[in-house]
């Protein structure tokens, strides 16, 4: 064999006539091996007897897509099509890649104890891959809830199916994301993917237990709740019980504050205030008492204004002909709250009989444990549905003296 074109001169066993001033070259093929190519010059004495082994195997691979890389013991060889020579006695590891696509491998042996590798063979990429890039780095990865490790990731989504992936780390909120591999329905799901976990993540609880928690007063939960705290945000959290302080505080996700913890106990304190009052149906209502007829309007009027004195030091406004009576508030400071307490007493009843209206005020306002409350900061006190004890017989000694 020379430049000039080839003739077949057999299969098998062939007779070379030797010819001067060539080189005499064969070529020996037979598909499945690497090609020999053997010289014998006429100039070399040889024996009759030649033997041509084809040792190497040969595996024609081709790819898809035709851009997809092929490398070949972590060597990058080609694209679309090689031809993949396997030594005596070795194997080699071929990978098929290409961004966005999974990876295909396999290793081809040229030994008798092993498979013997194909003439051709044939790569599809069908399964898709994305590039998970996870922050922070120690966020740990689940698809279809197996855990596949912490940080970055390369998913992979079988052509046809999708996958749910989810990127958790304690103290935040969890990602959550479906990448889908249906060409005919849906999009092609991306190369690269940031999983940022941003919105923090605060597991509340609260002793007692049946606490109510509030947000922006609306009632999320009781004795327990899973605070989302969104990025650049603060978020104000209530919790109450009747009996109990009520605790207030912020959860901030900002640069520039304290960052929130990944629990919060909340161990909430007694209320004095609580504990020093009751619940009355008497508070901030108008209770009419007609007057015992046997009761001139003097003695009457005497008995009661006498009866309001002793529980409170100060009166503010006395009219015995309008009928008409107010106490100054009586203060009472708690750690949580203040209470303030006055009577209001005016004529009521119809024409015929005499009768007074008495009106037991009770309020509170909550301390925020920033800004001092003053018996005049009329705006910051609501109507409380209980007393103090210690104004707890007064309407009930007034029925009882007059009626």
């Amino acid at each position: 064999m020379d430049n000039s074109p080839l003739a077949e001169l057999g299969t098998g066993i062939i007779e070379l006539k030797l010819e001067k001033n060539t080189r005499n070259r064969i070529l020996v093929t037979k598909t499945g091996y690497e090609p020999v190519i053997k010289e014998y010059p006429k100039s070399i004495k040889w024996d009759k007897n030649q033997t041509v082994s084809l040792e190497n195997r040969l595996v024609e691979i081709t790819t898809e897509p035709y851009d997809a890389e092929i490398y070949v013991d972590g060597r990058m060889v080609g694209t679309k099509q090689i031809n993949l020579i396997i030594g005596k006695d070795r194997f080699l590891n071929v990978e098929v890649k290409k961004p966005g696509f999974a990876p295909e491998s396999k290793t081809y042996y040229n030994s008798p104890d092993r498979e013997t590798p194909p003439t051709k063979d044939y790569f599809e990429l069908k399964d898709r891959a994305v590039r998970l890039e996870v922050i922070p780095a120690d966020g740990d990865v689940s698809v279809n809830g197996v855990t596949v490790g912490k940080g970055n990731q390369d998913v992979r989504v079988p052509l046809g199916d999708c996958v749910t992936v989810n990127v958790t780390r304690e103290g935040f909120v969890e990602y959550t994301k479906v990448f889908c591999n249906k060409p005919d329905t849906d999009p092609e799901p991306p190369v690269r993917e940031s999983a940022r976990l941003e919105d923090r993540l605060v597991k509340i609880t609260s002793q007692p237990d049946d606490a109510v928690i509030e947000i922006g007063g609306k009632r999320v939960g009781v004795g327990s709740y899973d605070l989302k705290v969104p990025k650049n945000a603060c978020v104000e959290v209530r919790v109450s019980k009747d009996g109990y302080i009520r605790y207030v505080k912020n959860y901030c996700n900002q640069a520039n504050m304290q960052e929130p913890p990944t629990t919060d106990f909340i161990e909430m304190a007694v209320d004095e205030a609580y504990s020093s009052s009751i619940s009355s149906d008497l508070a901030n209502v108008r209770i009419t008492i007609p007057v015992d007829s046997t009761y001139s309007a003097e003695e009457a009027w005497r008995i009661l204004s006498s009866i309001v004195t002793r529980y409170f030091d100060i009166l503010e406004t006395v009219d015995f002909n309008t009928g008409y009576l107010t106490t100054s508030w009586q203060v009472e400071n708690f750690q949580s709250s203040v209470i303030r307490t006055r009577v209001i007493v005016s004529s009521g009843g119809n024409s015929d009989q005499l009768a007074y209206s008495v009106k037991l005020v009770s309020q509170e306002a909550y301390l925020d444990g920033q800004n001092p409350v003053t018996v005049k900061d009329d705006e910051k006190f609501e109507d409380w549905e209980r007393i103090l004890k210690r104004y707890e017989g007064l309407v009930q000694e007034i029925q009882a003296r007059i009626q």
